[in-house]
């Protein structure tokens, strides 16, 4: 919706992109439909399970990150621009690393945080 009330667009591209996401809400129905579903049943749970994926496939990406960014690091014309760009991948992977090493050695004790304490805390996540 936010892209039909952008100016300066031209609408051609306004109707290819809306076009594109109800290919995808078409596509992926039965698992949205069934995300929602399980949204509604337990949206704390399901939240916290969406945010570990979230992590795990930017985690998994990195490969394909990283050749990706080191190609737009050499072309890039912006010395300052590439340095930025690389200091971010360096710490995002930094970052990555130390979640799941962390997650790998106290995954019951975080699930069970997560899960169990934490849940209790919050009002109408039972």
């Amino acid at each position: 919706m936010f892209l039909w009330f952008r100016p300066r667009l031209e609408l051609f591209w306004k109707i290819a992109a809306t076009v594109i996401f109800i290919f995808y809400v078409w596509f992926f129905y039965d698992d949205l439909s069934r995300g929602y579903v399980a949204f509604q049943a337990a949206w704390f749970d399901a939240i916290f399970h969406f945010l570990k994926e979230l992590i795990s496939l930017v985690f998994v990406n990195l490969l394909l990150f990283w050749p990706i960014a080191l190609v737009v690091i050499f072309y890039k014309a912006d010395e300052v621009a590439a340095e930025r760009l690389l200091k971010f991948m360096c710490i995002l992977t930094i970052v990555l690393w130390i979640i799941f090493i962390l997650y790998a050695y106290f995954s019951r004790g975080i699930d069970s945080f997560l899960f169990e304490k934490l849940k209790k805390m919050v009002p109408g996540a039972q």
